[in-house]
């Protein structure tokens, strides 16, 4: 099958008076139509500036996509005009935003504000549009959608703001949805409201979708391939069973390792000592090395290549990479 999106060598840096930021330092993914891939790590490992770059989102200055190609739908995004862009925006590609509290305009109704991408890009009048607005809201579980359609953003609680977000970004029907963190204010009832109503979404149109998470449960659910990301690069990447199963890299283990597990009978959960590398210091040979409880001489020195170890696994690590002095 053909991919829908391809992410090539892609850089994003940030320019800042102490030096330049490499946020993401060629980062390389496919997805295919109705595949749902995972990208994981810990917070400033690049996660959101990928998911932001692919939508050109990144405030310039003083950030900036120095390299690489984002091609979707056979179009370099990175070779659009911004007037092209906004017609892909919220209709062939759409986002729920990490934050719903800010990415919400106060002075607009939450229907005036769904109703304009739906007139935008789906070429509805105002009474048709209120409709599809009104049906959207009812489909990610608001109550009573009709009579609180003309409310505003500070009369909906957080987790409803979520929801309206997602009802925003699934109204006109993308063939991709990035979703950030897409129930980080939900509770679980309504997590897997939303989970269960992305996976409709996902089989009804065929909808791709890049989620963004830090809550391993929801990528083993959703997730058909995930990539692992530390320091602005990919260290692992595998379909979902394989990662799970069998993790690789040391920092995929410790992830996982973190998680809690009912079954385990130690007293304390593991950890990943340490904590994610200041992005203007990154050590050198590879990043994760100061951490890393299999560290060798190489892994001070150079930066392992991310190399396929079999089928569709992929991992940058010395400890599985062929290198006459990784020992």
């Amino acid at each position: 099958m053909k991919n829908l999106l391809e992410v090539k060598n892609l850089r994003t840096h940030f320019y800042t008076e102490d030096g330049i930021i490499p946020a993401v330092d060629g980062v390389d993914f496919s997805l295919k139509p109705g595949q749902t891939l995972g990208i994981v790590g810990e917070s400033g490992c690049g996660k959101s500036i990928t998911s932001m770059s692919v939508m050109r989102l990144i405030p310039n200055p003083p950030g900036k996509i120095v390299d690489g190609q984002i091609t979707f739908d056979d179009r370099n995004l990175l070779t659009l005009s911004e007037a092209e862009m906004r017609k892909i925006r919220g209709n062939d590609i759409a986002m729920i935003f990490q934050e719903p509290m800010t990415s919400l305009n106060p002075v607009f109704t939450i229907g005036s504000q769904i109703m304009e991408a739906i007139m935008l890009h789906q070429k509805l009048d105002k009474k048709a549009a209120r409709e599809k607005c009104i049906e959207m809201l009812n489909l990610v579980g608001i109550p009573r959608a009709a009579e609180i359609v003309d409310d505003y953003p500070h009369q909906f609680s957080g987790g409803m703001r979520q929801r309206v977000m997602i009802a925003m970004a699934l109204s006109c029907n993308p063939k991709l949805l990035i979703a950030d963190e897409p129930t980080t204010a939900l509770d679980v009832t309504i997590q897997a409201q939303i989970l269960e109503l992305m996976k409709e979404l996902k089989e009804k149109l065929n909808t791709a979708i890049m989620l963004i998470t830090h809550d391993l449960g929801v990528v083993a659910e959703m997730a058909d391939y995930i990539i692992v990301m530390y320091a602005g690069r990919v260290v692992e990447e595998a379909n979902v069973y394989d990662l799970f199963e069998a993790p690789k890299h040391p920092y995929t283990v410790g992830l996982l390792n973190s998680k809690p597990n009912l079954q385990r009978t130690a007293d304390r959960l593991e950890v990943i000592p340490g904590s994610v590398p200041n992005p203007l210091a990154i050590p050198p040979g590879c990043a994760f090395n100061p951490r890393c409880p299999h560290v060798m001489d190489i892994c001070r020195e150079e930066m392992p290549p991310l190399e396929s170890i079999g089928g569709e696994r992929k991992v940058r690590c010395w400890l599985h990479t062929k290198k006459e002095g990784a020992k």
